[in-house]
């Protein structure tokens, strides 16, 4: 069975490719309750108390891949 994301819901695992204090600890996709997905960072701060807590930044949408070229597409480029 495949995942799939459901508007209002989403998921964010460890982000294993964090270089620099500033990259989030967790990335994923979320999808809006219009259907749109949109990248999700997720970042864990500390108060001054030194109590945990999470930012959660909803970022740019995803593009959709691109569609490969129907052959009605092609059809003026044939010469003959």
């Amino acid at each position: 069975m495949t995942y799939e994301i459901k508007p209002g819901q989403g998921s964010a695992f460890k982000n294993d490719n964090k270089k620099e204090e500033w990259h989030a600890d967790f990335r994923g996709k979320v999808m809006m309750p219009n259907g749109e997905t949109r990248y999700l960072d997720i970042t864990k701060k500390k108060t001054k108390a030194g109590d945990t807590w999470l930012s959660v930044k909803i970022g740019n949408p995803v593009a959709a891949s691109a569609k490969p070229a129907m052959q009605e597409d092609m059809k003026d480029d044939i010469p003959w």
